[in-house]
């Protein structure tokens, strides 16, 4: 058995795992991880492996540990298939894909995103406050 290849190819799978489950393109995580979209597509498809530092950024961008990325326990999710998440889990998922985005930018960047949201939250329509309280019954659960 070759097990440098059963590795690269766990580690692909989990790298698309989580990249889908964020419902983030190779494009934007790549662009994110300074490297080329085609070698992140050589990376999740087990062909190319990648160094310790690109490992790090890919499981800091996530906020998962490097253990949680290169172990091969996902045996209900094979080859990067993935049951439907929850709402409360897709909710977590686009918070964690918020954080992992947040990370690279300066302070200047920050202050605008922070000062567009708070101006967006005061001029959302009326329909969204209905979603608010989907959201606080689905925590409830």
């Amino acid at each position: 058995m070759d097990y440098k290849k059963v590795v690269t190819k766990t580690i692909g799978n989990n790298i698309r795992h989580e990249r889908n489950k964020r419902e983030l393109t190779i494009e934007e995580l790549s662009e994110y991880l300074d490297i080329t979209p085609g070698f992140l597509g050589l990376i999740e498809r087990g062909d190319r492996g990648t160094n310790v530092a690109n490992l790090c950024r890919i499981s800091e961008f996530f906020s998962i540990t490097l253990d949680d990325l290169i172990r091969g326990d996902r045996e209900d999710h094979p080859e990067g298939i993935v049951a439907e998440p929850s709402i409360s889990e897709k909710k977590k998922n686009k918070y964690s894909t918020a954080i992992s985005l947040f990370k690279g930018l300066n302070d200047l960047e920050l202050e605008f995103i922070i000062s567009t949201m708070k101006n967006i939250r005061k001029l959302r329509p009326k329909e969204f406050d209905s979603e608010k309280d989907m959201d606080s019954e689905d925590s409830e659960e």
